[in-house]
């Protein structure tokens, strides 16, 4: 649970919740210089026995009780566990490392006559990237199953949650029955379990994806019935190749190109002892919202930010793309260039800032808006546009294509039999030489799916790719990808993000992610999803997810809001959203853009005769310190952290983000194994609140090492992050 910090050391911050999670141990985790792709991989003591004359804690190595509590005994040979009340003894094999080609078999025999079909868990285990869990239950008057582990439980209701066991008639979990479970590691983490079960083989099973644990281990969890085990065996961890991750060798490229390393997940972190990990909340703006609803006659429905804004350093600038819509349904149709539009008829409009604060919407004088060109709409799609994602591509040979739109185009029925343009539901493109005025791609649509969203589009100059993010091809209220070459032509999408079984638990309902504002910061995706709470409050609110590839995400904060909600009533106090690439920085301030409503998303809209200040969307802002997203916190006692281990460039410095003003932090430079290299065995004292610093050591040049780690020692001190330059 994250609880309120109200420290005065956190500066220039609205508030800040922080994780008191292990402070002992990170996740230890060896990453090796860039260079370094795979490494032999240590056999860690991975072949052992339990039989049933002994008990499991009496065993060697014991197999360790993790929670709960049970009546054990050992009878006729067996382990037998009677009246388990969440109950887990688990053994752990070794330290996690990503490895390809190891081979692994454990094998157990077992009876039990349970019949909780859901809330036993069964054998279970760990492993890189996977965990497997099964469970036998006994039916009375049914044939008796076997369960897998799947996300939201285990029953035979639930797809996929049950193993065919047409292969083995008969099948009796009272009796004793011989598991045999074998698989290989591969570096990609989709390999397989081959279950074969009183010598037949039975089943491939791919086991439940899991976030990167600390150990590898198997155990037995038991919640009901009783329980007889005769023997477990393992050979696990058997040869192989130690491999460094996708995500981390990423994270050691990028650093080593001066890119700026987070702590928006733990894959740089080897090592922490007394340090918490903080998520800071940005600080809404004062005088939001900075763009209205009712500020022009062409938004009085709506300002609402299914759109997209950039800061141009070039020309030291905020662009704005936002969506204008004009009346209530209930409401006279408008007129667009003299021709009659439904009257809730999405438009695009430009505004522009010079600090991000205080906004100007131009008399661009490019559309007639009944009778009037006057205004700051663009001519933009042939239909209905709704979530456009702008991307700025400065160095596109054709100066026509300089800046590029992504969104989604869809055709509405009016009441007032309005003919539409064109019959489409799908995702199109435009382009424009300054962002105004755009020319629609003549081979509408792209992408031949819908998405009914903000929708998100950027440049990943690593993967040299366009990358678009929305709900096209998700299933639902989900987030997918696709990539492009040339922003025409798109890959098939791929579902990349869902809400789990773990945001039901916290609200209840069903959430589901609505949309997800994404920029590449530092080199590292930078997500805001959009949660949905349907069925709950109905509200969205706004998290933090990141990813170093844009595809395997991850929430930081322990999922906890990162803009809130307003009071109920106020302009944001129903729903918030995010721009598409919510992120812009200038100077040493994160500029984060969302649209707020007052009502909840399922909430009805009372007409403008009732409630005039009722408007369906407004635009604010919120700002945040650079690199403020989450920070390293020690407290009054000394704290360390380790880094894993990386390259250090020749010619670089290390500089850091760091807020010290109320204590200190030294820097030390680790050789591979560990040691102190001579010079760089402690810096200088670092104090103040500085978001560039660089550090300071009695050596000279740069630590002369094929691969270091860093040691921070800190007291009350928020460590941002650090990186070379």
């Amino acid at each position: 649970m994250l609880t309120d910090d109200k420290t005065p050391r956190v500066k220039n911050q609205a508030r800040a919740w922080t994780d008191p999670g292990p402070v002992v141990a990170g996740l230890v985790l060896v990453v090796m210089g860039a260079t370094v792709e795979r490494l032999s991989a240590a056999e860690m003591g991975s072949v052992g026995q339990l039989t049933g004359r002994r008990l499991p804690a009496e065993s060697k190595p014991p197999w360790k009780k993790v929670s709960g509590a049970a009546r054990e005994s050992i009878e006729d040979g067996r382990w037998v566990v009677r009246e388990p009340k969440n109950f887990c003894r688990r053994l752990k094999i070794g330290d996690y490392q990503q490895t390809d080609g190891q081979k692994n078999e454990v094998r157990f025999e077992w009876i039990t006559n349970c019949r909780d079909n859901r809330r036993a868990d069964g054998f279970s285990i760990h492993t890189q990237g996977r965990r497997l869990r099964l469970h036998p239950i006994h039916r009375p008057n049914r044939p008796d199953l076997l369960l897998v582990g799947v996300r939201g439980g285990m029953g035979p209701d639930i797809a996929a949650s049950h193993v065919d066991l047409t292969a083995l008639p008969g099948f009796d979990a009272r009796k004793s029955n011989r598991y045999v479970l074998r698989w290989v590691t591969q570096e990609i983490n989709d390999f397989r379990f081959e279950l074969s079960i009183n010598g037949k083989p039975i089943a491939e099973l791919t086991g439940e994806p899991r976030v990167v644990g600390r150990d590898v281990s198997i155990g037995f969890e038991f919640r009901g019935g009783t329980h007889s085990i005769s023997s477990v065996a393992w050979d696990m961890n058997r040869g192989g190749r130690r491999v460094v991750s996708p995500g981390a060798r990423t994270a050691v490229r990028r650093l080593a190109m001066g890119y700026r390393e987070l702590f928006l997940d733990d894959l740089m972190v080897a090592e922490l002892r007394g340090i918490e990990k903080v998520l800071h909340r940005p600080i809404k703006y004062s005088r939001n919202p900075v763009i209205r609803h009712h500020q022009r006659p062409w938004q009085k429905f709506r300002a609402q930010l299914y759109g997209t804004v950039l800061y141009i350093p070039e020309e030291k600038i905020f662009k704005m793309w936002y969506l204008a819509g004009a009346r209530f349904p209930d409401e006279a149709a408008i007129r667009l260039d003299g021709k009659p539009r439904i009257p809730n008829f999405q438009m695009l409009a430009y505004a522009e800032s010079r600090d991000g604060l205080n906004w100007t919407l131009p008399d661009l004088g490019l559309v007639s808006f009944n009778g009037s060109r006057h205004n700051n709409l663009c001519r933009f799609s042939r239909e209905n546009a709704e979530g456009v994602g702008v991307v700025h591509d400065p160095h596109d040979p054709d100066p026509t294509r300089r800046y590029k739109a992504f969104y989604w185009e869809h055709s509405v029925r009016s009441p007032h039999k309005i003919p539409v343009a064109v019959e489409i539901s799908a995702m199109s493109v435009s382009f424009s030489a300054d962002g105004k005025n755009w020319t629609n791609h003549p081979g509408n649509p792209v992408i031949p799916q819908a998405s009914d969203t903000g929708h998100q589009a950027l440049w990943d100059p690593f993967r040299k790719v366009y990358v678009a993010y929305g709900r096209f091809g998700a299933g639902g209220r989900k987030i997918a990808r696709s990539e492009s070459r040339d922003f025409i032509n798109w890959s098939p999408s791929q579902l990349v993000f869902a809400a789990d079984a773990t945001d039901t638990k916290s609200r209840g309902g069903h959430p589901q992610f609505y949309g997800m504002g994404t920029t590449i910061y530092e080199g590292t995706y930078i997500g805001l999803p959009w949660l949905f709470w349907e069925n709950s409050s109905n509200r969205l609110d706004v998290q933090l997810a990141s990813s170093r590839d844009g595809i395997h995400w991850q929430r930081a904060g322990n999922r906890q809001t990162l803009i809130p909600n307003g009071k109920r009533g106020t302009w944001d106090g129903g729903c918030i959203f995010t721009a598409s690439q919510p992120l812009q920085v200038k100077d040493d301030t994160i500029y984060i853009y969302y649209s707020g409503l007052s009502l909840d998303h399922e909430q009805p809209r009372p007409s403008r005769r009732e409630r005039p200040e009722y408007g369906e969307s407004s635009i604010g802002v919120a700002t945040l310190r650079r690199d403020g997203f989450v920070s390293m916190r020690a407290g009054e006692k000394p704290a360390t952290l380790v880094t894993g281990l990386f390259g250090w460039p020749a010619g670089r410095r290390l500089h850091l983000n760091v807020d010290a003003s109320e204590g200190e932090v030294r820097v030390g430079v680790l050789d591979q194994n560990g040691r102190p290299l001579r010079g760089f065995a402690r810096s200088k004292v670092i104090s103040g609140d500085r978001t560039d610093v660089v550090v300071e050591w009695t050596g000279s040049g740069e630590p002369k090492a094929k691969s270091v780690q860093l040691k921070f020692e800190m007291t009350n001190a928020d460590l941002y992050s650090y990186w070379l330059k």
